[in-house]
């Protein structure tokens, strides 16, 4: 019998604190992460940032959004073959990385002044 497995994500995107009006809906909710070591977090990118991914022992995602209106944002990190990836992220945007080696972190670098990302890392 062979294993499955299966990944939803959808996101609550909101400019307001209370989250009317929001942009999407996110599953698990990105702002209590349900039991676990899953782990969201919004990182202000003014040159670069890292998201610590070495507490984990498998990462099963990772997403990333860029919620600036105007400038990319370079992601990088490891895949589970330890060969070196990258892709830009356009303002606005929203990426699912789903191969993403643990003892390497991600980094963001920002293509020009300080942009907002939220991340969501999805591991154990």
């Amino acid at each position: 019998m062979a294993d499955y497995g299966k990944i939803e994500v959808t996101a609550t995107y909101s400019k307001k604190s209370d989250f009317s009006s929001p942009r999407a809906v996110f599953k698990p909710d990105a702002y209590n992460p349900t039991t676990g070591p899953d782990e969201y977090d919004v990182y202000l990118v003014d040159t670069t940032a890292t998201v610590n991914t070495t507490k984990y022992d498998s990462i099963m995602a990772v997403v990333v959004k860029n919620n600036d209106a105007t400038n990319s944002v370079t992601v990088a990190f490891q895949n589970a073959a330890a060969s070196a990836q990258s892709q830009v992220l356009a303002a606005g945007k929203v990426a699912v990385f789903p191969d993403v080696l643990p003892s390497a972190n991600l980094t963001l670098t920002a293509s020009s002044g300080t942009i907002e990302c939220e991340v969501f890392v999805m591991g154990s």
